[in-house]
């Protein structure tokens, strides 16, 4: 398969590297995926740069091996507690009255929004979504493209980005000879491989538990209204067995995989389980336990303090969902249904072709999502792109992504 005809998610991780590939199409089809280790981050910010570049290197060299094909730019995930986001609204008004929308109003009506707000210059824009239009006052308009009207506003998502973190992340894609074809903030790649409509339209609350933070992405009324990030996530929880048991890192994320348990009453009193191979050592596996639930418990009332300010919109109908690796602990569901006071559910990948097992996995969530978010793009009929503002309306739950608007 020729590379022009395939895409590639790049999601740097505090622990890991994932690259996934996907073939363009009608539909997206999931080819194959790689994922090495990475120790360059701390929380979603690249503290090493040699071992970042190096890592980015292996994972798309073994992608590209498994699928057969050489990429030379990626669509590249981006995280940490230094991801934020406000929501703008712009209006404008069409030149003539009972006029239709065409696309120079809806870009004019999205550049008015971005324009209404005030970025600081430490930081770079990467998204501006539309969350709904309205029409001569008429609310809630998913493409106002072809109506006749007077007034046209917009409420849009803005997500942001330290630019230092940007530049960083920029740099080891690029030294490890990728090309960057676009930054796209991780919580909504992931919610493109992990939601339903159906859940973002009832409203819903998006948790991806990785290494070193906790991705958020809230919908309601099928639009994204929040994306954030908390910084806790599943090393955390390592390094609190490390320091309760007295073992090594290492040690305690054995542990943690092979015993642990988010909720404490559900292990028996009486089970033991041993720390060293070369010691007679061991520990209650209910006190591994309760080191667990009460990092998880702290997780999930960080993220809920996150959305307090949302009131009566809060907790989502439809619940929360969770994905990422630190939402493979077992009865992890449960202590975030009590924790959050919503429903909640793990959340797998939608993988309709390719090493299923592999991509169903939801560590791999934020790679496949990239993919998914790379074929929209792709495939999607867009107008020609001007001082740097891309618009593209589409019906349905993303309508316009605004890249780098007036920041060069």
């Amino acid at each position: 398969m020729a590379g022009a005809e395939t895409l590639l998610g790049l999601d740097i991780g505090t622990t890991k590297v994932a690259a996934v590939i996907g073939g363009r199409g009608p539909q997206v089809r999931l080819l194959g995926a790689a994922s090495v280790p990475c120790h360059g981050l701390k929380r979603g910010i690249v503290v090493d740069v040699p071992e970042t570049t190096q890592a980015i290197r292996e994972a798309v060299t073994k992608a590209q091996r498994m699928v057969g094909v050489e990429l030379e730019a990626a669509w590249v995930g981006i995280t940490g507690q230094h991801i934020s986001c406000l929501n703008a609204r712009g209006q404008i008004q069409l030149p003539r009255a009972r006029r239709q929308i065409s696309w120079d109003d809806v870009e004019r009506d999205m550049a008015a929004a971005v324009d209404a707000v005030s970025i600081p210059p430490d930081r770079q824009m990467i998204h501006a979504i539309s969350r709904g239009f309205s029409v001569d006052g008429e609310p809630r308009i998913r493409n106002p493209m072809g109506l006749s009207a007077t007034r046209l506003a917009v409420e849009t998502h803005i997500v942001t980005a330290s630019r230092n973190l940007v530049e960083n992340i920029t740099k080891c894609v690029d030294q490890a000879g990728i090309g960057v074809a676009e930054l796209v903030a991780e919580p909504l790649a992931t919610a493109d491989a992990i939601l339903t409509e159906e859940e973002e339209e009832l409203g819903v609350l998006l948790l991806d538990v990785g290494g070193g933070t906790t991705d958020l992405a809230l919908f309601l009324e099928g639009s994204i209204v929040f994306t954030g990030a908390v910084p806790a996530g599943g090393n955390n929880v390592t390094h609190d067995l490390a320091v309760a048991l007295g073992v090594t890192h290492p040690v305690a994320e054995q542990i943690k995989l092979t015993h642990g348990c988010a909720r404490a009453s559900l292990v028996p009193e009486e089970e033991t389980i041993s720390l060293s191979e070369e010691e007679e050592s061991s520990t209650s596996r209910r006190f591994v336990a309760e080191v667990i639930e009460a990092r998880v418990q702290e997780i999930f009332r960080l993220a809920a303090q996150e959305l307090a300010a949302l009131g009566d919109r809060w907790p989502p109908p439809s619940g929360a969902v969770l994905t990422g690796g630190g939402s493979l602990l077992p009865s992890i569901a449960p202590v975030a249904r009590d924790t959050l006071g919503c429903r909640a559910r793990l959340g797998r990948p939608r993988v309709v072709s390719g090493p299923t097992e592999l991509l169903e996995s939801p560590a791999l969530a934020t790679g496949v999502g990239l993919v998914y978010y790379a074929h929209r793009e792709a495939e999607s009929p867009r107008a020609m792109p001007r001082r740097g503002l891309r618009v593209l309306p589409v019906l349905g739950r993303v309508i316009a992504w605004v890249r780098d608007l007036f920041t060069s």
